[in-house]
């Protein structure tokens, strides 16, 4: 008959197979972590702008820029944006903070969600809907467009006249 070994003289083994494995994966996984590439930037532009809808300062209207010809040194297309504030002006943003615009010429976008819209009939509100009915959310629809220059790069106005609003909306 064999002789059987003790129970700590079968697990010390184990132990140290499993701690072992534990800690190559743990090693794996933050090698992996930490070879994370960084995304590609390029240049930005300080840029800001004004928007006006029938008058009144846009606030809260998101501007997005869409470039028209393929931004040298990045792979897919940086399209900047910025929010208005409750006078109508904005700040483009595409990496962080108001870092502005690459250099280029752009198609622009404008949406305007109206948080306080609800829908007719009640009920539990769905995102907001956009006050200039999706108008000039498309880029290729919008007809607006500006170059970011070198310098100092201020917006021309967006303003906007004589635009239906959202049923339900107002202009504030």
């Amino acid at each position: 008959m064999e002789a059987r070994k003790p129970p700590e003289e079968k697990t010390q083994p184990m132990i140290v197979y499993r701690t072992t494995v534990w800690a190559l994966l743990g090693v794996a996984v933050l090698a992996g972590c930490n070879n994370r590439r960084a995304y590609e930037t390029i240049p930005t532009i300080p840029t800001s702008g004004t928007i006006t809808v029938n008058g009144v300062p846009a606030k809260g209207a998101i501007v997005r820029l869409y470039p028209k010809t393929k931004q040298a040194g990045v792979n897919s297309p940086l399209a900047p944006s910025g929010r208005a504030d409750a006078s109508g002006k904005f700040q483009l943003t595409t990496y962080s903070g108001p870092d502005g615009a690459p250099p280029g010429d752009y198609l622009v976008s404008i949406e305007w969600p109206d948080p306080a819209w609800r829908p007719p009939g009640g009920g539990m509100a769905p995102p907001p809907p956009d006050r200039l009915k999706g108008r000039f959310s498309n880029p290729q629809r919008s007809k607006i467009e500006v170059t970011i220059q070198e310098g100092d790069n201020e917006i021309e106005p967006i303003v906007l006249e004589e635009v239906a609003i959202l049923k339900g909306s107002s202009l504030q």
